[in-house]
């Protein structure tokens, strides 16, 4: 370090020397303008730094001649040092802003705020994996994560469902019932929808049975250049129906229902993309709900909270129907040759 400012003191330039170190300095300039308009989001002229620069050089040497080198250090220096700084008070800025819009945007849609046991649970589940993973690097048995992960996914399949699995599995047990024989408890109909109080959907204005809308955020590009959506709001809204069959028809609540089929009916947007799924009147759905009788009438709709009450197109369900038993086939399959492959990787 003594020798660097020994350096530094005996460097003496010349006009030439100089001349150059103030055209160098023209570079430091442009990366100063770009970072002090960019991250600190100043205004000032353009031309400031252009200016600034070259003139601390040039007085620097009519003052002394030691002094160039050490100014143009310095500045070259600061680059740095206000990029650092930039970036970190762009980042917090960035995030009070990103904040206040999510607010705006969780208070237009109604959205609830997380939980303070919410965010304690998603944090213990998070320190639980962490520790688990050093757990097992530290007694050299990473090799368990092998069984660990499909033991985890197992498990939340069997005792976790999604609505849609239940949904499906429930499908495949349940009789298709007419209408004019349909008993009380949870039902199973299929046949054309009729509409008998139209909804108004959020974004295209669109008269419908029911909708499911769904808002998506543009993600940054994949490694194929290709966009990307995630998911940040959706909505699922139907109102009263009748779906009805050859032996009749019969009055639908629409509360809770939820939508089991994959198509959108219209959709708008860049970088923020707003989808909409309708159901229409004379759409031929194959639904599931809890019949129950209201003075006489009977209606179906959403039995206790975690009942399924759920509408799919029939020929998506005749279709998975069909080639289900070959799909579970081969996952067994597969599921037991990868228990064979673990068993000889971790031996």
């Amino acid at each position: 370090m003594n020798e660097f400012l020994e350096f530094i003191n005996q460097s003496r330039a010349d006009v030439a020397q100089v001349i150059f170190l103030m055209l160098f300095s023209m570079g430091i300039a442009l990366f100063l303008t770009i970072i002090f308009a960019g991250l600190y989001n100043l205004k000032f002229p353009n031309w400031l730094f252009f200016v600034l620069c070259p003139i601390l050089v040039g007085t620097s040497f009519l003052i002394d001649d030691r002094f160039p080198l050490p100014v143009m250090l310095l500045l070259f220096i600061s680059v740095f040092f206000f990029g650092i700084i930039g970036a970190i008070i762009s980042g917090i800025r960035s995030s009070k802003e990103e904040k206040i819009e999510r607010e705006k945007f969780n208070r237009k849609h109604n959205i609830p705020k997380t939980t303070l046991m919410q965010k304690v649970l998603g944090f213990l589940i998070v320190v639980g994996i962490f520790g688990a993973f050093i757990l097992l690097a530290q007694t050299e048995n990473l090799k368990l994560l092998f069984l660990l992960i499909p033991g985890f996914i197992i498990i939340k399949n069997i005792f976790f469902p999604s609505n849609k699995s239940r949904f499906m599995r429930l499908q495949s047990i349940l009789p298709t019932s007419k209408v004019d024989a349909i008993a009380m408890g949870q039902v199973e109909i299929e046949g054309d929808l009729e509409e008998i109080e139209p909804i108004i959907s959020p974004y295209f204005s669109k008269p419908c049975i029911g909708y499911f809308y769904k808002i998506e955020k543009e993600s940054p590009r994949d490694d194929d250049g290709r966009t990307t959506y995630s998911t940040v709001f959706t909505e699922c809204k139907t109102g009263k129906f009748k779906i009805k069959d050859e032996t009749g028809s019969v009055t639908v609540d629409g509360e809770g229902l939820e939508f089991y089929f994959d198509r959108v009916d219209q959709q708008a947007g860049g970088k923020m993309r707003y989808s909409e799924t309708y159901l229409k009147h004379n759409d031929y759905m194959f639904l599931i709900g809890n019949a129950s009788s209201d003075n006489g009438t009977t209606i179906i709709q959403k039995g206790s909270s975690d009942a399924v009450f759920g509408i799919a197109v029939p020929r998506s369900i005749s279709f998975r129907n069909k080639y289900k038993p070959l799909l579970d086939s081969f996952l067994v399959t597969l599921f037991f040759i990868s228990i064979l492959l673990i068993y000889i990787i971790l031996n």
